[in-house]
């Protein structure tokens, strides 16, 4: 029994033996047959991966010009912003806080009227008389809190209409005055305000929209200077693109994104092309000058002639009172500038010419698109429809930003 087990195991042993030399035998006779599957198959892995190395290097390159372009973008419509913003200021909060601190009651007196039939305050003279413009709540003896303006989407700031309708909305052209009526006749007649005190009106009035005006000059100087060749576009592209064209020609940089059709040239915004400032050219008063007991103890004065204003401002067109954009510039800060920025595409092993099967309308050469914009808040108007981006003049809302958008 023993001995027949054994003869077994060796038949199984010899069939294993057997079976790996005929294994052995079936692929020595066919070595041949593995090279077909290489040649297909290795070179074409060599391709997929020396694809996939071309494609990342184009990719790598596109997304690079694309967060040049965003970054130079950006920072660039922030001087439009900046200057819209500090424009409203200048326009609406800062005089109505100025002359509301100055002259209401308290802490001024009240003036009494002539025929002793009640009293004014100062500050609600002034007004009336188109002076400066007022928050439309505003409260008599109550200083204003930021409370107040921060939860607010429109400031309504505005002057007396029935006295300054050139301001009643956003005016389209030029609208200086030829003389401010800083105490009317009527006011000069009805209420008791004397001679001395109308010059002190007269000087601290002529002494803060002075102010006013060479702030709104001075923001707008740098504004231009920023925007003249658009300089930090220019300089952002370079160092985030730093393209070969920017290397070998700086003060070119950038001109696809800035050239753009619908972009930063197209809408450039200038005095006289957009951006308006409004003077008065002279300054008059009434007042009370009182004859020291004779009758009648007082006749009513008159500035004669009025005050000129040319030397308050740099080009000699009076006292500043406002600075306005055209609807026609804000509705396209509001819609969007277009930057189409061209690059060239790096060469590639397979010799695939991208730069002309891939390039824009608008460069003439691949190209990445960027969409800035400068919005205030939107709020509608009494009829319900949406405002043009209008937070400068009338309703001066000093809250625009900066969007992007791709």
């Amino acid at each position: 029994m023993g001995i027949k087990e054994k003869k077994n195991e060796g038949t199984r042993g010899g069939n294993l033996f057997s079976s790996l030399l005929s294994f052995g035998s079936f692929w020595r006779g066919r070595k041949g047959q593995i090279l077909l599957p290489s040649l297909l198959i290795i070179p074409s892995l060599l391709l997929f991966v020396y694809l996939l190395f071309e494609t990342t290097k184009l990719s790598r390159e596109k997304i690079r010009q694309q967060f040049a372009v965003d970054s130079a973008a950006f920072i660039q419509m922030g001087d439009y912003t900046n200057l819209l913003n500090r424009t409203a200021y200048v326009n609406g909060a800062f005089p109505y806080r100025i002359f509301k601190e100055m002259y209401d009651c308290p802490p001024e007196g009240k003036m009494q009227y002539t025929k002793d039939n009640g009293s004014i305050c100062p500050y609600k003279m002034l007004y009336e008389a188109g002076a400066f413009p007022k928050d439309k709540n505003d409260v008599e003896g109550v200083q204003p809190t930021q409370s107040t303006f921060d939860g607010s989407k429109r400031w309504e700031i505005a002057f007396d209409p029935a006295v300054r309708p050139e301001f009643l909305v956003n005016p389209g052209s030029k609208q200086d005055r030829p003389v401010l009526e800083l105490v009317t006749e009527d006011q000069g007649v009805k209420i008791n305000v004397e001679w001395g005190m109308a010059i002190g009106y007269y000087k601290f009035y002529s002494q803060v929209y002075s102010l006013l005006g060479t702030v709104e000059e001075s923001q707008y100087t740098v504004f231009e200077r920023l925007t003249d060749s658009f300089n930090f576009f220019r300089k952002s592209y370079y160092l985030n693109a730093n393209t070969p064209d920017c290397v070998s020609n700086p003060g070119g940089c950038g001109n696809d994104g800035i050239f753009s059709p619908g972009g930063f040239s197209a809408n450039k915004l200038r005095k006289g092309n957009g951006f308006l400032m409004h003077y008065t050219q002279a300054i008059g008063f009434h007042a009370k000058v009182f004859t020291g007991g004779t009758l009648p103890p007082y006749y009513l004065g008159d500035t004669n002639p009025d005050m000129p204003m040319a030397g308050m401002s740099p080009g000699g067109e009076g006292l500043f009172q406002l600075a306005t954009v055209s609807k026609s510039k804000l509705k396209a800060f509001g819609d969007g500038l277009h930057v189409y920025q061209g690059w060239d595409a790096p060469s590639n092993y397979f010799s695939v010419d991208f730069s002309n099967i891939a390039k824009c309308r608008e460069t003439g050469r691949p190209c990445v698109h960027a969409m800035v914009t400068s919005q205030c808040p939107g709020f509608r108007n009494a009829n319900g429809a949406v405002e043009d981006n209008n937070c400068v003049w009338p309703d001066p809302t000093p809250k625009y930003q900066t969007r992007l958008y791709p």
